[in-house]
């Protein structure tokens, strides 16, 4: 028998619920046990399958369980408390944009990080630590437990939310750049008629004339207070000669009018940039 105690009544006809719904599906499977409610917070289980062991059949179940439960009900509350009160984030909307990466992270939908691996296993984490404290008769305090067994949880949790905190302002800063990029264009006289980019893996220049724009000319364009791409070469730079070029017209080939850079230049640009599929480039002008 497992006797599972909670504080909060909620948590208990939570789980109550869901141990109750499992343990009925399963049933026709050959897994054989009985869970009930004593009182509002305390759930009695009992494993009574005499052919199958409980270390493989009853207990994988619970600690599956238990682990899904704490990832829903509890992981984005640990998570908001350390963006406040470790990383002194106040604001209500900071806090929400940043939890929202965080989950993203968690979920394995960032792999454009660096250090990604080690959040994948995050489930892996609380599966363990339940599965090494569930015993076939034992008595379980859940909150507790929740405390002082899922340190490496936390500790994941944590480091989660300092990477996305690095990427919101990353966010903040490439927004911020977007913006004065787009008061730059649309309050300066234009130097250049138009400007036609082709993205084939690389992106390349060419001038009104579609004749391809050199290194020299670039640089020439270049204006040093307009590059964010810092230690960057100039031949990989885009946005920052684009934008100092100030072109009346921007004309983009591109297979991927989801590449950032596109998306920046149509951020920066708007009605001003065309963008036409790569196909088109080919046909008129090679």
């Amino acid at each position: 028998m497992i006797a599972i105690h909670f504080e909060e009544s909620y948590d208990c006809k939570q789980l109550y619920h869901q141990l109750t719904a499992y343990i009925q599906k399963y049933a026709e499977y050959g897994l054989g046990g009985a869970v009930r409610a004593e009182g509002e917070d305390t759930i009695i289980l009992n494993y009574e399958h005499k052919h199958i062991d409980f270390y493989d059949s009853f207990h994988p179940l619970l600690a599956s369980v238990l682990t899904d439960y704490v990832i829903s009900t509890k992981e984005d509350e640990w998570l908001l408390d350390i963006i406040e009160t470790m990383f002194y984030f106040q604001d209500e909307e900071e806090q929400e944009q940043i939890l929202t990466i965080a989950r993203s992270i968690l979920e394995g939908d960032r792999n454009d990080l660096p250090q990604m691996k080690s959040f994948f296993n995050r489930r892996e984490f609380i599966y363990q630590a339940f599965s090494n404290h569930l015993e076939e008769d034992t008595t379980f305090y859940y909150e507790p437990f929740l405390t002082f067994r899922l340190r490496d949880y936390g500790e994941v949790l944590i480091d989660c939310v300092e990477m996305a905190i690095d990427e919101y302002m990353l966010e903040q800063e490439y927004q911020n750049m977007i913006e004065d990029f787009r008061q730059f264009v649309q309050f300066k006289r234009p130097k250049l008629e138009m400007v036609y980019i082709v993205h084939d893996e690389t992106f390349t220049f060419y001038d009104e004339h579609f004749r391809r724009m050199t290194r020299e000319e670039l640089l020439f364009h270049l204006q040093d207070d307009l590059v964010f791409e810092q230690e960057v070469d100039i031949e990989d730079m885009v946005i920052s000669p684009l934008v100092s070029m100030v072109p009346r017209l921007v004309h983009v080939f591109s297979d991927d009018p989801d590449h950032g850079v596109i998306l920046s230049i149509q951020a920066i640009f708007q009605e001003r940039m065309k963008l036409y599929p790569l196909k088109a480039y080919d046909k008129e002008w090679s």
